[in-house]
């Protein structure tokens, strides 16, 4: 019998609502010469005994942590140290698979849910690390660092794949698990839409939808197996073709669900009744700047048709919306800033209930249309204290000494992170700080 632990490396309250590991755990539980265990940051021990080791990064920060769980186990941080054999995947990996090759023996990039298995039938046949690595160097969605010859991100057909639907919850839960005793729900994997700063379209450039009677049925599968309350959906921008046949269908069935941000283009009056009918209270929505620059960073679409947005649903009882935003974006002036104030403020006039206001620092990504731009940490901090003093609203403010660390990990090349470790304190990923 053969091992894999799939870790998520930061804190377990929020590491259980991530898809990716439970992808990982469905999957190679089903192979019957393969074993499958979660492990996150605050709950790591136990790692020696694995044969293969997989970190799934959602945020770059995180990479810190890899090595903290390495040290816990003590596990060597050298490749050619070590028995266990440890590889890497996520959005910040496919975008760069560069950062970490001192010390991760392959990468998994795109989409995992196929590539996978080929990779566990590899070790099956050979278990001598430098054969196994040589023998998937060149399988599509593998990278491993001085045998790959061209790297080329993985697909899955979503339809085809099986749905993760055993997804385990601790048996006690505190107000941290913030979406409670919920069954994830993937709609789809990718984005229709090209923001200037957005790496989605680039890491997973086919939007991909799941049919609704593959959704459906996930649901009545993982609703019975998980005795989960609620459904909660993960998609980039909901713009699935049946998303209301499909919300429609959750109405009738008497299951409550919350959607994720949501694009304006796609948020009538039909989607406003079915999503407040779902019994979700608050709406997410991201203005990134005022209309001058939204535009600029090809988010199309106008402050009207946002206030309009802020009208209905006031008309349809909602009770809170959260409204994200980007300082330090090209071209952005304190008169652009000015007019970013006046529309919260309209904003808050007009829906007469409570906007909650996250403020975030623009931090460049590889494989963006902002990629060329260097993180300008005074210029963020200049608009982040004009912003404190003529916006009479209570912020949250992501802090800029790690997005300037975030931004410097994202492009990195065969970085050598001992210095690093030796310099900074790692802030967990689910916490947000002031400036």
């Amino acid at each position: 019998m053969h091992s894999l632990a799939i870790v998520f490396p930061n804190l377990y309250y929020g590491g259980i609502y991530s898809l990716a590991p439970l992808i990982f755990y469905n999957i190679v539980n089903h192979l019957p010469k393969w074993s499958c265990a979660r492990k996150f940051l605050d709950q790591c021990d136990g790692l020696q005994k694995f044969n293969l080791i997989g970190f799934t990064f959602q945020y770059e920060l995180d990479y810190f942590n890899l090595f903290e769980i390495l040290r816990q186990n003590n596990i060597p941080f050298e490749k050619d140290k070590r028995e266990q054999i440890i590889f890497a995947g996520g959005p910040c990996v496919t975008s760069n698979s560069e950062t970490l090759t001192r010390y991760v023996d392959f990468f998994v990039l795109g989409d995992a849910e196929d590539v996978i298995i080929k990779i566990l039938q590899a070790y099956e046949q050979d278990q001598m690390k430098e054969h196994f690595l040589t023998t998937i160097a060149n399988y599509p969605g593998v990278y491993v660092p001085g045998k790959t010859k061209q790297i080329v991100p993985a697909s899955a057909d979503l339809n085809k794949a099986p749905y993760p639907v055993y997804q385990p919850l601790p048996e006690t839960m505190d107000k941290r698990y913030v979406f409670g005793k919920a069954f994830l729900l993937e709609v789809e994997r990718g984005c229709p839409f090209t923001c200037k700063f957005c790496t989605i379209p680039t890491i997973y450039p086919k939007l991909k939808y799941r049919s609704v009677a593959v959704l459906t049925k996930a649901i009545q599968d993982g609703m019975k197996l998980d005795h989960r309350e609620k459904v909660v959906m993960y998609a980039p921008s909901f713009v699935h073709p049946q998303r209301k046949a499909l919300l429609q269908w959750l109405v009738d069935q008497q299951i409550p669900f919350s959607v994720p941000s949501l694009r304006l283009e796609y948020l009538d009056d039909d989607m406003l009744s079915l999503i407040r009918k779902g019994g979700q209270r608050s709406l997410t929505v991201a203005p990134e700047a005022n209309e001058r620059i939204r535009m600029l960073t090809d988010k199309n679409i106008t402050d009207k048709a946002f206030l309009e947005m802020i009208d209905r649903a006031a008309k349809h009882g909602f009770t809170q919306i959260k409204m994200y935003f980007i300082i330090g974006l090209p071209e952005q002036t304190t008169k652009d800033l000015d007019e970013m104030i006046a529309f919260i403020e309209a904003s808050k006039k007009r829906f007469g209930r409570r906007i909650h206001v996250s403020i975030n620092p623009l931090v460049p990504k590889p494989k963006t249309k902002y990629e060329h731009l260097p993180f300008d940490k005074q210029r963020c901090k200049e608009h982040i204290l004009y912003l404190n003093k003529h916006l009479d609203t209570k912020m949250k403010i992501s802090t800029l000494k790690n997005a300037e660390l975030e931004w410097k990990l994202a492009f990195a090349k065969n970085l050598d992170f001992i210095p690093l470790l030796q310099r900074h304190q790692k802030v967990p990923a689910s916490e947000e700080c002031s400036l």
